[in-house]
């Protein structure tokens, strides 16, 4: 359920924590950019840097401009209006609120747009070929998201980034790995740029080891200068920082000992899940993910029921489902080891109760019994049970102010299923998703 949550853009905020940490740089006090022509003219000279350390040729120049806030706003408006239909939106939210990661009646696109236009810190537009810089952004962070923004412009002149435009829909993880691909990328070269710059050496071990560091640590953005961020749900914060700090860390575990011609190839062969970024050898081995299918629920639900979202969660959207309830740590030990999964959603059009069902696979039986436990310790504190459900047999089901739930574990596979409305329900839904299909 990423799709509908990443942007292909500069994040402020993510940009400078690595570029800083990098490089060990105090925050300087920044005026405010005006707009003028020298600040667009260096384009040509980054742009030449930044060809010779990603070692790709320049095909064409790069046009750039300055955007207003309202002219950013207007811009991430009309692209998610064009990418996203508001019924994607109001059906991703669903499944967000059924999780327990946002609250009912969130209003999804609305925070996502104040979140982008207080984070975004410029983008590279494939359509127009051209990136627009913010016209507020402070002089001394100016050129890092230069070379940022220009590292797409050279991604799209030699492996067209207008192909990950109309993702396939129903499976969201796939597309959020490929974004970490291209971000991670974009923020690795900008990291090399800025230490060069500062006449510093790149270190591309410390680079993969500082965003690990950061992604284990809890975050702490500045509440004044980011309100917007720092209340947003953890499920938005997490993943819109995905792609930048998993993915530089992909990036350099990938590069580490090769050469960028390694990276050229991830272009014909993408990552396929969010399990190959997190963990970089499954992408080198290619351990691509088990796909799944889950059969039509509507002859189990009942003619009421309409289907409002399918998609595929992937080890990270486990990670941050568990993590929601459970310690961080215990969560990503559970959602290690994913093999696939599909869920679908269903709304009941009379009473807009809503049902979820999740399949999921794993590498090993051990890996799904962990994932059964956590996933139990995770629906007791979701639904504040009374009594914890115990995950020393193999089902559970509890009673729920949202209907029934239940967990069940066979062998590698674990089948969730919340929001039924009664036991015969639930066990109609139950058999029909046990059939479903798993292709290696």
């Amino acid at each position: 359920m990423h799709k509908r949550l990443t942007a292909c853009v500069a994040l402020f905020l993510s940009l400078v924590l690595l570029a800083a940490s990098v490089s060990g740089a105090r925050q300087r006090a920044a005026s405010i950019l005006k707009p003028d022509a020298a600040s667009l003219n260096s384009t040509e000279d980054i742009l030449k840097v930044v060809s010779r350390l990603r070692e790709l040729d320049i095909i064409q120049g790069v046009k750039s401009s300055f955007k207003t806030k309202d002219e950013i706003e207007q811009s991430v408006i009309q692209d998610l209006d064009e990418n996203t239909p508001a019924e994607e939106f109001a059906a991703t939210q669903k499944a967000l609120a059924k999780l327990g990661l946002v609250r009912k009646g969130f209003e999804l696109r609305d925070y996502i747009v104040q979140l982008l236009r207080e984070q975004v810190a410029g983008f590279y537009e494939p359509k127009t070929k051209e990136f627009y810089l913010a016209a507020w952004l402070p002089i001394s962070e100016q050129k890092r998201v230069i070379a940022h923004e220009l590292v797409h412009a050279l991604q799209d002149q030699h492996f067209n980034l207008r192909r990950f435009e109309g993702w396939p829909k129903g499976d969201s993880d796939a597309e959020l790995a490929a974004h970490a691909l291209v971000e991670g990328e974009a923020t690795l070269v900008m990291i090399e740029y800025d230490l060069e710059q500062q006449g510093m050496k790149f270190d591309i071990g410390k680079i993969g080891a500082l965003t690990g560091n950061m992604i284990e640590q809890e975050s702490d953005n500045d509440a004044k200068s980011y309100p917007v961020l720092a209340n947003a749900p953890n499920v938005l914060k997490e993943n819109l920082q995905f792609p930048y700090l998993y993915g530089a860390g992909f990036v350099a575990a990938v590069l580490k000992g090769r050469s960028w011609k390694t990276l050229d190839a991830g272009y014909q062969g993408l990552p396929a899940s969010t399990e190959q970024i997190m963990h970089p050898e499954k992408f080198l081995t290619r351990d691509d993910p088990v796909k799944i299918e889950i059969p039509d629920l509507s002859s189990a639900l009942g003619a009421d029921w309409k289907r409002a979202d399918a998609d595929v969660n992937g080890e990270f959207g486990y990670f941050v489902a568990l993590a929601e309830f459970i310690p961080k740590r215990a969560a990503r030990t559970a959602a290690a080891g994913w093999g696939g999964d599909r869920y679908l959603l269903y709304e009941n059009k009379t009473t807009g109760e809503v049902l979820l069902a999740q399949y999921t696979t794993w590498d090993t039986d051990n890996d799904a019994k962990e994932f059964f436990a956590a996933y139990a310790d995770r629906t007791s504190k979701r639904y504040k049970l009374a009594k914890p459900l115990i995950a020393a047999s193999q089902s559970a089901i509890c009673d729920t102010n949202e209907g029934l739930a239940s967990i069940e574990l066979r062998g590698k596979d674990v089948v969730m299923i919340e929001g039924a409305q009664t036991r015969e329900q639930l066990s109609r839904v139950s058999e029909v998703v046990w059939k479903s299909n798993k292709k290696n």
